[in-house]
C-alpha cells in the first residue's frame, strides 16, 4: 500500500468513541479506519480488559477512559455524559467494526454542511469468515451519528436503539463488521446476548423503553412488529432460517452463508428456550426430582428408611 507523502489532511471537527474490552484483535483495524480523519477519537475500555487494548488505543493517539461495562445502553450513555466529547457531532461504532471510504466521505459531507438533520443512519456490512453476508444480513440501519445532546439510548439491555430528538437521514457508505476473534468467541457472545433478550421480552418494568408503532419510524416499526408478532410466533429459529436463507437469499453467499443462517437460527432457540424457562420458573416452585422420588419410596417401602437416609 502506498503512503501519501506531504502534510496531513485537516481533521473533521467530530467525536467518535467506541467500547473495548479485550479488543487488540480488532483494534488495530477499527482505529486505523478513524483516527487519520476524526479530531477526537475516544476508546471506552472496561477496566477488566486483560490484554493490549489500551496499548494500542494510547499507540493511535485515542483518548482512554475507563469505567465497568453494565449493558451496552448504560456504557454509551455514560460516555456521552462522562467522556468529555467536545464537538457538536457524534460518531459511535463497535471495535470490532471499520468505516468504509465511502462513509467517511459520507460523514465529511454531515459534518460541513449546517442544514444537516440531527442524526443520520448507515448500514452494516457483515463479514463472517472472509466473505460479506451480502444477501442474508445486510443491515439493518443503524444510527451512528448525530448532534451532541440530541440523542440518547433506550434502557434496554441488548438491542437497543438510539432514541433521537430530531429528522433522521441515511448514509450511503456502510460500516464494516469484520471481527477476527473465533467462534468460540462468537458463541459466547451470542449465547450471552440470547439470556438478554429472553429477560428483555420477560420483564414488565420496561422503563425508557423504546416503544413500538406501526406507522412510526423505521426503529419503531421493527419494534413494533418484533414484539407484537415475531416473539408470537411458534417455531421461530426455523422461520428465522427459512427467512434468511431463502427469502433473504443467504443460500447465494455459500457455505459460510449456510453456517451464518443455521448459528442464526441456533441462537433463536436459545433465546426462545430461555424465555420459557424464565416464564416456567415463575410458575412453578423449584423442585427436586429425587427428593420427590425418595419421598415416593419411603411411603410405598417405610420398612426401608434405613437406606435413605439424610
Amino acid at each position: 500500500m502506498t503512503v501519501p507523502t506531504g502534510a496531513p489532511p485537516k481533521k473533521l471537527l467530530l467525536s467518535v468513541f467506541m467500547m473495548a474490552r479485550n479488543e487488540e484483535v480488532n483494534l488495530t483495524d477499527c482505529l486505523h479506519s478513524v483516527c487519520a480523519w476524526a479530531d477526537q477519537v475516544v476508546v471506552v475500555l472496561d477496566p477488566r480488559t486483560t490484554d493490549r487494548t489500551r496499548e494500542i488505543a494510547l499507540a493511535f493517539g485515542c483518548e482512554v477512559v475507563e469505567n465497568v461495562f453494565e449493558n451496552y445502553s448504560q456504557q454509551r450513555n455514560w460516555t456521552l455524559d462522562h467522556a468529555g466529547l467536545r464537538h457538536e457531532w457524534i460518531f459511535v461504532f463497535d471495535a470490532d467494526e471499520r468505516v468504509s471510504p465511502q462513509l467517511r466521505r459520507d460523514i465529511a459531507s454531515v459534518v460541513a454542511d449546517p442544514a444537516s438533520k440531527a442524526a443520520y443512519a448507515a448500514r452494516k456490512r457483515f463479514i463472517f469468515y472472509g466473505r460479506w453476508m451480502k444477501h442474508s444480513w445486510y443491515g439493518p440501519w443503524t444510527v451512528s451519528i448525530f448532534r451532541n445532546g440530541k440523542a440518547r439510548w433506550e434502557h434496554r439491555e441488548v438491542h437497543e436503539h438510539l432514541i433521537v430528538d430530531g429528522e433522521v437521514g441515511y448514509l450511503q457508505g456502510d460500516i464494516i463488521h469484520n471481527d477476527f476473534r473465533d467462534m468460540d468467541a462468537w458463541i459466547e457472545k451470542h449465547n450471552r446476548y440470547a439470556t438478554l433478550e429472553a429477560a428483555e421480552v420477560t420483564r414488565t418494568e420496561r422503563g425508557d423503553r423504546l416503544a413500538g408503532r406501526l406507522f412510526g419510524t423505521r426503529v419503531e416499526t421493527r419494534r413494533w412488529i418484533k414484539d407484537r408478532l415475531w416473539n408470537r410466533l411458534p417455531l421461530r429459529p426455523l422461520w428465522l432460517f427459512v427467512y434468511l436463507y431463502f427469502v433473504r437469499l443467504g443460500i447465494l453467499d455459500g457455505i459460510p452463508g449456510f453456517r451464518f443462517c443455521a448459528m442464526h437460527a441456533i441462537f433463536e432457540a436459545f433465546t426462545t428456550a430461555k424465555i420459557w424457562e424464565s416464564r416456567w420458573t415463575a410458575r412453578h416452585p423449584a423442585r427436586n426430582y429425587y427428593r420427590d422420588l425418595l419421598g415416593r419410596e419411603l411411603a410405598a417401602h417405610p420398612h426401608e428408611h434405613v437406606f435413605y437416609r439424610e
